[in-house]
């Protein structure tokens, strides 16, 4: 079984790089939006047969509930890979053969695109594939085949690392450029960016509703 694992920050600690031009009540609602968007997209793929949402924030957790995922209470913040290992635990519980760990920051990520990502894998049995963020260094999604074929190893570097890890563990391992997986919204750049191009996103038109694109676009 095809599982995809998001895991989020609590919205009082997520996405302080925006603060210089959005509020804490925007930020919140953007944050919101993308794991909107990362869910709808799971939902339509015809790869992902479950989704699980793991973090610290009730609210969060709710939301996710109602989009139809099951849902992880870390029960205080534990870092990424914490809360990777965490719903990867929750994932195997469930009956998981395979877990795609997919940030939620990734507003523009598309049904085929995780299609297509589950297709490099093919019906391998053991291995793991990595789609790094626009900047080249950062791990943006991570499939493992069995989920614990090897750990999860988010934060700076994290392509190397990931892929020394696999290294180490004789796993194969391919990494695969995604650009709606590569795009992450996480700093000034990436939302002026974001806001500059239209999109039909959640995220779009929450920076819409909010009278942000204005500010965006400066």
């Amino acid at each position: 079984m095809n599982f995809a694992l998001v895991p989020i920050k609590a919205l009082a600690w997520g996405k302080s790089r925006l603060s210089a031009l959005l509020a804490e009540e925007a930020r919140q609602a953007v944050s919101r939006a993308m794991l909107m968007d990362v869910l709808t997209s799971l939902r339509q793929s015809s790869a992902v047969e479950k989704i699980a949402v793991v973090s610290s924030d009730e609210a969060l957790l709710a939301l996710a509930k109602e989009w139809g995922a099951y849902t992880v209470d870390e029960g205080r913040p534990r870092g990424l890979n914490g809360a990777v290992n965490l719903g990867t635990d929750f994932c195997l519980q469930q009956g998981a053969s395979s877990v795609l760990v997919l940030l939620a920051d990734l507003p523009l990520v598309e049904p085929d695109d995780i299609d297509g990502l589950f297709r490099h894998l093919g019906g391998a049995e053991r291995g793991v594939l990595l789609v790094p963020c626009k900047e080249g260094d950062g791990t943006n999604a991570l499939w493992r085949v069995p989920p614990l074929v090897m750990p999860p190893c988010f934060g700076g570097p994290s392509l190397k690392a990931h892929q020394a890890a696999a290294r180490c563990g004789n796993v194969p391992c391919r990494v695969v450029e995604i650009p709606h997986i590569a795009f992450d919204l996480d700093s000034i750049e990436d939302l002026k960016q974001f806001a500059a191009r239209p999109s039909d996103t959640y995220t779009y038109r929450t920076l819409q509703e909010i009278g942000a694109l204005s500010v965006c676009r400066r």
